[in-house]
């Protein structure tokens, strides 16, 4: 990693690329992603191919993610200093090693989480099936941690998840978590679990931090909090961040 490069941290999913479902274009896509079953899952329009390559050639590329190691292991974008995954529960090196002294800080945090998680899974699932909903779910597990709750709905649209998070929220399910949502992606962190503690410990190991221009992008408003610690930030124009910020500004 060099010293004078710029060091950019960037989120995955929605910024680099995106389900097909997603996209607007009829130009040719790039596969960024694949499946459990290898099937491809993610795809890089034109500009988002011309971007990536851009950051890979001139930067030192940090992949900030929701993704678990293994989710991050199918993206075929070729990173090569390590990354940040499972909203800052992991950090690999360049090697793809995880990173042993912040697993040990994640320990500590997250051992005595995993029984709220558990049983918040099923609390929500339960909830989906009393509203009718068809929802899958799980707990993202990394090593020996469990890290958060992911909910997703099977049929019907997005605006499923706002009803069931909102549920949970007046049944008081959630009062020792934030709550992550986007799109067909529901998340539910434990306070402390953040991509924001995550790049904030990378940047302490980083020598003449103040004299490395420092970026972040993303799309989600969950991503702001890791954007503010570099110098500059900045997303696609349409996603849920811009529409947040552009509701803010026009109130």
């Amino acid at each position: 990693m060099s010293e004078c490069k710029p060091l950019v941290f960037v989120d995955l999913d929605d910024t680099l690329f995106q389900t097909k479902r997603k996209i607007e274009t009829d130009q040719p896509l790039v596969v960024a992603s694949f499946d459990t079953k290898g099937e491809p899952s993610g795809y890089m329009t034109k500009h988002q191919t011309h971007f990536i390559h851009w950051l890979l050639e001139t930067t030192d590329v940090i992949p900030v993610t929701a993704r678990s190691v293994e989710a991050f292991q199918r993206v075929d974008i070729p990173f090569k200093q390590g990354a940040i995954c499972a909203h800052g529960g992991v950090i690999l090196d360049a090697a793809g090693q995880v990173d042993p002294l912040w697993h040990s800080q994640m320990h500590a945090f997250l051992s005595s989480k995993k029984e709220r998680l558990s049983s918040l899974l099923e609390r929500a699932m339960q909830k989906g099936r009393e509203l009718g909903f068809s929802l899958r779910g799980w707990v993202v597990e990394e090593l020996d941690l469990s890290c958060y709750v992911v909910i997703k709905r099977n049929e019907g649209p997005d605006e499923l998840l706002v009803d069931l998070m909102q549920a949970l929220s007046l049944a008081g399910d959630l009062e020792d978590m934030y709550v992550h949502i986007n799109g067909n992606n529901l998340a539910f962190l434990p306070l402390g679990l953040e991509k924001k503690r995550a790049v904030q410990e990378w940047l302490s190991r980083i020598p003449n931090r103040s004299e490395r221009p420092v970026l972040g992008f993303g799309d989600s408003i969950s991503d702001f909090g890791f954007m503010q610690e570099c110098h500059w930030f900045g997303g696609p124009s349409k996603s849920q961040l811009s529409h947040f910020i552009s509701s803010a500004l026009t109130k």
